[in-house]
């Protein structure tokens, strides 16, 4: 049984980061032509470590519920609520994100994706600290 979590734990955790570092080099690619400079890589990178941190909490909760449906024999509630847990997570991830932007918007006078397209490491850290921190 515990192999089965551990590989649907996998599989899940891959498809997250995937399509999480898909919607992020999306977004800031309208900021990167034609390539990311050091201050949009480090807000990328922070995003991915943020997305990581909740990854790490949701996968304890996913393999609790499929460790208890697995008992049962009950394999499609298993897979149901553990793809809803990564799922809802990664929405939250993506909204924490987003929420960021707003909080660096207010602790900053500068528009912070000019700023990033001019390169301002200062402000790409603060930001960084920020979304890892929430």
């Amino acid at each position: 049984m515990e192999i089965i979590v551990l590989l649907s734990l996998l599989i899940l955790g891959l498809l997250y980061l995937y399509f999480f570092a898909k919607v992020q080099h999306r977004f800031f690619q309208h900021l990167s032509q034609p390539k990311k400079n050091n201050a949009i890589l480090i807000v990328f990178v922070a995003s991915l470590i943020s997305a990581s941190i909740n990854l790490v909490h949701i996968a304890e909760l996913a393999a609790d519920a499929i460790r208890f449906f697995l008992k049962g024999s009950n394999y499609g509630s298993a897979i149901l609520f553990a793809v809803s847990f990564f799922a809802g997570m990664w929405i939250f991830s993506i909204l924490l994100f987003r929420l960021s932007y707003l909080v660096v918007g207010f602790l900053t006078p500068e528009k912070e994706n000019d700023e990033l397209l001019k390169n301002n490491i200062e402000l790409a850290i603060i930001h960084a600290v920020i979304l890892i921190s929430l």
